[in-house]
């Protein structure tokens, strides 16, 4: 990628976040006084198993990264295996979670079922990272794929998404229950309150997803085009489901999926420069 190129994509971006960002100060009520409706059947299953696709990608894209970690000292390669292995462990927890909670009802209400749910989690985590590791071989393009994506998670996640939830502390939508004294523009933190819709974590799985153009980039136009448009359709009708469902505003939506896509550009224009000056 050239560097005007993402200087530009980069330009464009920003104005596009800048100029939604202030519509929603003062549209984001009123977006979801529109789109509400808590019995919506594709919001709910969004809601459900949305995150999934996006979890199942992360996870391959860890294990493709754990298998070829090509980090000079040992202390690197260390350090990063250690980190690797906990945020895998921790995304299938979570995926395992989800699938068992809303697939067969399966409620955590006792420490029996939690641990099962850590331990096996971590079983099968730690199998399948030995087993990928001894096993199989990625291609450059899919180890390519895999440092992209862990910069995703790492910086459009980890490091914003996820710690914003918490400090923010702006309450859903749904939570109001017509009573809007307590809201919040985007803008103004909260502290922590139990309360987290601002941003959106749906809204970054959703995008993560991207990170899969960089597998087919070799593929004819019409594929890549296809594939493409199948993503990003996907990723906005997420966005979409969780102002339906009452869980975000647009603005938290609009957040979550600019630090994924912020990340994405970024990682890949100075992922595409280190591979030009070794050659």
């Amino acid at each position: 990628m050239k560097k005007y190129q993402t200087k530009t994509t980069i330009y464009f971006l920003f104005v596009v976040w800048l100029i939604l960002a202030f519509l929603f100060e003062s549209g984001d009520l009123f977006l979801s006084n529109i789109l509400f409706n808590p019995t919506n059947s594709w919001a709910k299953f969004l809601e459900m198993y949305g995150e999934i696709p996006g979890l199942i990608v992360s996870l391959i894209g860890i294990y493709i990264y754990f298998s070829s970690n090509k980090l000079s000292s040992n202390s690197k390669r260390i350090a990063a295996y250690f980190f690797l292995m906990l945020i895998s462990t921790a995304g299938l927890i979570y995926l395992n979670f989800l699938i068992t909670n809303y697939a067969f009802n399966v409620q955590y209400k006792s420490l029996f079922e939690i641990i099962l749910l850590i331990a096996g989690s971590t079983l099968i985590n730690l199998t399948t990272l030995l087993y990928v590791k001894s096993k199989l071989r990625f291609t450059n393009k899919q180890f390519f794929f895999s440092r992209i994506l862990i910069r995703m998670l790492v910086f459009g996640y980890l490091l914003t998404n996820l710690p914003l939830k918490f400090l923010w502390g702006r309450i859903r939508f749904r939570d109001f229950n017509g009573d809007f004294s307590n809201f919040s523009a985007w803008y103004i933190p909260n502290g922590f309150n139990g309360n987290d819709s601002f941003p959106s974590g749906h809204a970054a799985m959703g995008w993560i997803l991207i990170s899969i153009f960089i597998l087919f980039s070799d593929n004819p136009i019409f594929r890549r085009t296809a594939i493409k448009s199948i993503i990003i359709s996907y990723a906005f009708i997420l966005c979409i489901s969780r102002i339906v469902a009452g869980a975000h505003f647009a603005s938290d939506v609009l957040f979550g999926s600019m630090f994924m896509i912020s990340a994405y550009v970024i990682s890949k224009h100075f992922l595409f420069e280190e591979q030009l000056r070794k050659k």
